[in-house]
């Protein structure tokens, strides 16, 4: 989860990034800003930690105490079903990245089946529940995409040795996908349930082929049976070279025995 590793968060953010992760349940976050750590003015090792009343709270200790009775429903997005409504609890709290206090939003979902999502990303004071349960949500298309890659788009399919054939690849699935994506954009209004599994079937019909007559198959069944004649004569032929050898090698051992 990349929210718990809280020198990319502040690198993005030093950066002018806006940005909502996930965290563990057990990440810990402090609900007023904690102070650096004080000398004691005793020996010892000096203090790392830093400090605020109440000290820490891992975020699923605080989302018990308080999404019971602040959690509210909200719309995520529309979907096919009707909107997607999920009940959420968001915070301002701080988080601590060994150098210096951030102050952040905590925002934990309940998924339908219980159990509670926790992510801490640091956009403004005023952003709305609405919102941050949006930015939430977003995974799921990146999850879809990436689905739609593997399944429609050929992401999967490739039997390649080199970096620079996996590139080739991975790029003309990409512009696929951007293909898939501009042409359900444009159709949105009069296909609105328009999929990537249905552009390519549209494409397996409407993209010219040059036709092919019963001499032309027939003539390259052949020429992949000869190719496969000769594959399988030439591994014979080495299976017999090595066994020969090998023979030789004993007969010679026993001879000189």
């Amino acid at each position: 989860m990349y929210g718990n590793n809280t020198a990319f968060t502040s690198a993005l953010e030093d950066l002018g990034e806006v940005f909502l992760m996930d965290v563990a349940a057990n990440h810990q976050v402090w609900t007023s800003e904690p102070r650096a750590p004080q000398a004691t003015g005793r020996r010892g090792r000096p203090g790392t930690r830093p400090d605020a009343p109440g000290g820490p709270h891992a975020v699923e200790k605080l989302a018990e105490e308080r999404f019971g009775t602040l959690a509210r429903e909200v719309v995520v997005r529309s979907t096919a079903k009707g909107p997607l409504r999920v009940r959420v609890w968001a915070a301002r709290v701080w988080q601590h990245d060994g150098q210096k206090a951030r102050e952040r939003w905590l925002c934990v979902r309940e998924e339908a089946d219980g159990s509670r999502k926790y992510s801490l990303g640091n956009p403004p004071a005023d952003t709305s529940w609405e919102r941050l349960a949006f930015m939430q949500a977003q995974r799921f298309w990146i999850e879809r995409s990436f689905q739609d890659a593997k399944s429609e788009l050929g992401l999967a399919d490739y039997e390649l040795r080199g970096w620079t054939g996996w590139h080739h690849h991975v790029a003309l699935v990409c512009l696929s996908q951007l293909f898939t994506l501009l042409e359900r954009k444009l159709a949105r209004n009069s296909r609105p349930l328009l999929s990537v599994r249905d552009l390519t079937e549209l494409l397996e019909i409407y993209l010219p082929r040059r036709p092919r007559t019963e001499e032309e198959v027939l003539r390259k069944i052949s020429c992949r049976h000869r190719a496969r004649k000769r594959d399988i004569g030439r591994h014979r032929k080495t299976l017999r070279l090595k066994s020969n050898l090998v023979y030789q090698s004993r007969t010679n051992a026993v001879g000189g025995g």
